[in-house]
């Protein structure tokens, strides 16, 4: 048995788990810390994520949206161009004009403000809540450039605060009132043009708008002291017309006081420089006045001078005798005689006065009588395709090109539907249609020389500086026929109103030439409605180097209904006038018009 000394301590091996046994480090401590690492840096990771889609990927998305909440963007269009007479006398102008505006996220109660707001208006409380609804939530036009006095006013009483305010814009104003209203036209609510020339030169007249920027507060209202523009605006163009202020306010009255005078549905009288083409005057009964359009029935918006077709009568037969002679098949020889009425091919023509009749008639005598019998036969010596290829080379049958909106092309039938006595019809103007700007030019050019010019309004377009754009009246002319043929034609027109049918149209102290026509008015039934006609007159003056071409046409007069009658004394008044106005100075016209026809009046 083994002993341990005194003192010894016995060796043991420490047990395993003991209080003696020694530990090692923790695990709990290094896994909290891989945890809390991978979320930091999940959370870093998506941070980073987040941040590039915000500030690389949805960075211009979301600028654009912050810079419509903060700033706000305002269009500034550009002020619309004037239009002005030859004179320079201001027909279409700009005026401030009070618009009402809403701010719809300020509106608190939307029900009581419609009732408030539409009773200052004169609106409909739906309405105004419409209007609402259709504008954005930080602005909605409520109305635009009121018309109506103190309108404005009643709305600044009603001291709503944010919710709504006035601003002034520019309105379209036509300071001459109905003068010139067809050919004018007219501009709707967003400045646009809807009419006349207003719609014909938009695009010119509207000018370039601009842009202009400025900070918003809290609710969306501009903030006045920082507005700026970025891109200044550019007014429209200014368009100087050839109509004259001063001659279209006597066409105007003249034909009004005709109109009446014959209690007629309507009148109209076009006035143009025979050497240019210029149009001085389109005088239209009943008219309308721009300022107030929505006043007037939509159909007298148009210009019934360029978009309107009727059928010529007489006046038609200067056609008839510029074509018969250019062509060579009738000479200022040849005779005919005139019965008062005549067969052909079944139906019966007469004239327009059955009862008379000319034992004979050279083609001066049938113009400056009128007559349809020696009309009739003239045209079947002509034949068709000669006189429709005329009647082209005059121009009808596709527009003139009028620099005004919706021209018409007249009606000319296909040679094919000449049927029956149709080219005898269309000879002393029957059976075809035509505008009345179509038929001024025609006729201008047996004044002219047979030189034809192409009408137009415009004389000069300029920009804002006052440099010209454009020149619609340099247009060259075209010949028609032999310059010859026009002045044979020229000199019976001369003779119509010297001793046949145009006595009427005579003014003293100048060489007038002309042609009357009376037509019978067609029915929407494809006939010619009883009783009812058209009276017209077309002329120049004075010859031999015209100033002035004047087309009259009187619809539906009721008692006298001849165009020597009815329309001639209106072509007198206008030219009479016009003339002292342009400071023309009369001739002596004691001594017979020179004319190469000889033994003109017929026996009787």
């Amino acid at each position: 048995m083994n002993r341990r000394p005194p003192g010894a301590r016995s060796r043991q091996s420490p047990r395993p788990g003991g209080a003696d046994a020694p530990q090692g480090p923790s695990r709990a401590p290094s896994r909290r810390i891989g945890v809390l690492s991978v979320v930091w840096i999940t959370a870093l990771v998506l941070l980073c994520i987040r941040m590039i889609d915000l500030q690389i990927v949805r960075a211009g998305p979301l600028g654009r949206l912050a810079a419509r909440q903060q700033f706000e963007s305002v269009r500034l269009p550009g002020r619309r161009g004037l239009i002005v007479d030859r004179a320079g006398r201001p027909l279409a102008v700009n005026v401030d004009a009070d618009s009402v505006y809403a701010v719809p996220r300020a509106v608190d109660a939307p029900d009581a403000f419609a009732r408030a707001v539409g009773g200052a208006l004169g609106l409909p409380a739906r309405e105004v809540r419409a209007r609402l609804r259709r504008g954005g939530p930080y602005f909605a036009w409520l109305a635009r450039r009121l018309l109506a006095e103190g309108a404005a006013d009643r709305i600044r009483a009603l001291h709503l605060g944010p919710a709504v305010g006035v601003a002034a814009e520019a309105r379209r104003a036509y300071p001459a009132g109905p003068l010139a209203g067809n050919v004018l036209g007219f501009t709707g609510t967003d400045d646009a043009g809807l009419a006349g020339l207003e719609l014909q030169y938009d695009p010119l007249l509207r000018g370039t708008g601009g842009v202009e920027v400025a900070d918003r507060d809290a609710i969306g209202r501009e903030l006045v002291q920082t507005e700026r523009i970025v891109t200044s605006p550019r007014d429209g163009a200014t368009l100087v017309l050839t109509l004259d202020e001063m001659i279209q306010h006597i066409a105007e009255r003249e034909i009004a006081l005709a109109a009446r005078r014959a209690r007629a549905r309507a009148g109209l009288a076009v006035v143009m420089d025979p050497q240019t083409g210029g149009i001085l005057a389109i005088a239209v009964w009943p008219s309308f006045d721009p300022n107030r359009y929505q006043d007037a029935p939509p159909q007298r918006w148009k210009s019934p001078a360029v978009a309107d077709v009727y059928e010529p009568g007489s006046t038609f037969k200067l056609i008839l005798a510029a074509a018969a002679l250019d062509s060579g098949a009738v000479t200022l020889n040849d005779r005919w005689t005139d019965p008062g009425k005549i067969r052909i091919n079944g139906f019966t023509i007469h004239d327009a006065e059955p009862a008379e009749h000319f034992d004979s008639l050279n083609l001066a005598g049938i113009i400056t009588y009128s007559s349809n019998v020696g009309a009739a036969q003239v045209a079947t010596r002509l034949g068709k395709a000669t006189m429709e290829a005329y009647i082209r080379r005059f121009g009808f049958g596709r527009p003139t090109g009028i620099d005004l909106p919706g021209e018409a092309a007249g009606l000319v039938r296909p040679i094919a539907e000449w049927r029956g006595p149709a080219l005898q019809n269309i000879a002393f103007g029957q059976g075809i249609s035509v505008t009345p700007i179509q038929l001024l030019v025609a006729v201008s050019a047996l004044a002219t020389e047979g030189l034809a010019v192409r009408p137009h309004v415009v004389a000069v377009v300029r920009d804002a500086e006052g440099r010209t754009i454009s020149a619609p009246a340099d247009a060259p002319r075209h010949r028609v026929i032999d310059a010859g043929v026009a002045g044979q034609v020229l000199a019976m027109m001369q003779n119509v109103v010297r001793e046949g049918t145009g006595v009427k149209a005579q003014v003293e102290g100048y060489a007038v030439a002309g042609k009357t026509g009376t037509a019978q008015r067609p029915g929407r039934s494809g006939h010619y409605e009883p009783g009812a006609y058209v009276a017209s007159f077309v002329g120049v003056v004075p010859v031999p180097a015209p100033r002035l071409a004047v087309l009259v046409v009187i619809d539906g007069p009721h008692g006298a209904y001849f165009g020597g009658d009815v329309a001639a004394p209106v072509f007198r008044e206008i030219a009479r006038q016009a003339l002292w106005y342009l400071r023309v100075p009369p001739e002596d016209t004691t001594q017979a018009a020179s004319s190469p026809v000889e033994d003109l009046r017929p026996p009787r």
